[in-house]
C-alpha cells in the first residue's frame, strides 16, 4: 500500500512568555504558561534564565502539560543565567491537555529576584498555509 502524501505544508509557531519569580511563588504547583490549540505538537523551544533566581537552596522549574509536569523539560535549575531547550516528545495535545504549563521547586531563603523567558514551538495537525505540489 503506498503513503498517501500530505500536500499541506506550514510555518513552525513560535508562542513565548516572560517568567518572574513573583510569577510562580508556590513551590510544586503548576502554572499554566502557555495555551495551545488541540492538535498541536510542540516541536522545540527552550527556556532561558536572564536573571538568576537568588534563593539559598535549591531553585528549578519543569515544563510539562496537565498530564505530565516534565514532559519538556525535567526539574533544572534556575540559579544560573543560561539557556536549555526543550524536549519535544511527540505528545499531541487535547481538550484536557491544551496548555503548557510550569512547575518550580524552591527551598531555602525566600527568592527576592529571578527571571525567565520560555518559548515554545510548535506545529498544528491537520492545518495548512499552503500546498506543495
Amino acid at each position: 500500500m503506498a503513503i498517501t502524501k500530505n500536500k499541506g505544508r506550514q510555518g513552525v509557531i513560535s508562542a513565548w512568555v516572560d517568567i518572574a519569580f513573583g510569577d510562580v511563588p508556590t513551590t510544586a504547583t503548576a502554572y499554566t504558561a502557555v495555551d495551545l490549540p488541540v492538535g498541536a505538537i510542540v516541536v522545540g523551544g527552550d527556556l532561558v534564565v536572564d536573571t538568576a533566581w537568588d534563593t539559598g537552596t535549591t531553585a528549578t522549574l519543569s515544563v510539562g502539560d496537565a498530564s505530565s509536569a516534565a514532559r519538556y523539560l525535567g526539574a533544572t535549575s534556575v540559579k544560573s543565567t543560561g539557556r536549555t531547550a526543550l524536549v519535544p516528545t511527540g505528545f499531541v495535545t487535547t481538550a484536557t491537555q491544551p496548555a503548557i504549563s510550569v512547575t518550580t521547586v524552591i527551598s531555602g531563603t525566600a527568592t527576592t529576584v529571578g527571571a525567565a523567558r520560555l518559548r515554545v514551538d510548535y506545529i498544528v495537525r491537520k492545518r495548512a498555509a499552503f500546498s506543495q505540489g
